[in-house]
């Protein structure tokens, strides 16, 4: 299956586990200078900016080990840059992994 394909399932798997979890999608796939955030949802007065790695196999390592320290800074570049300019009050910034396998769906916080 196609590299893209397999990642925007996954993205809509990780949309419909957020929503079932109480969440609101307000964005998908924003970008700014400094990178992109696969999905952004709010749940009450929490705003998360989440990750989302698909995989089928585990022949290259698992999602959640693909976002590096690196990943995770230009994560939180986003989420700055994002939140400076929306004018919504939060009293928490949440971010996350979601992590598709071919076995199983699971949410991780990094």
């Amino acid at each position: 299956m196609e590299k893209k394909r397999v990642g925007r399932l996954g993205e809509e798997l990780a949309a419909a586990l957020l929503e079932e979890r109480g969440y609101r999608i307000v964005m998908r796939n924003f970008s700014c200078k400094f990178g992109e955030v696969d999905i952004i949802a709010r749940k009450g007065g929490l705003i998360a900016f989440v990750e989302v790695k698909t995989r089928l196999s585990e022949d290259y390592g698992r999602g959640r080990e693909s976002v590096t320290a690196a990943k995770r800074q230009r994560i939180r570049w986003c989420a700055e840059y994002y939140l400076s300019h929306t004018r919504w009050v939060y009293d928490t910034v949440d971010f996350q992994v979601i992590e598709i396998s071919a076995q199983q769906l699971k949410g991780l916080e990094f």
